[in-house]
């Protein structure tokens, strides 16, 4: 919930290569969900990116 209040914002992930496809992350709706496909609000950002690319920006 916290980081859902203080973000604010819906997050679509265009991925490419092993593991690819869309994903999301929506921490604008109450109690923020996360899952494949595209989300059930729009979008705020879409990245488009490898999923190597993808792992390293996120570890």
């Amino acid at each position: 919930e916290e980081y859902v209040g203080s973000t604010q914002g819906v997050f679509q992930f265009e991925l490419s290569g092993d593991g690819g496809g869309t994903w999301y992350i929506d921490l604008k709706t109450k109690g923020g969900s996360a899952g494949f496909g595209k989300p059930p609000v729009t979008a705020d950002v879409v990245m488009s990116m490898s999923s190597a690319d993808f792992v390293k920006m996120f570890t």
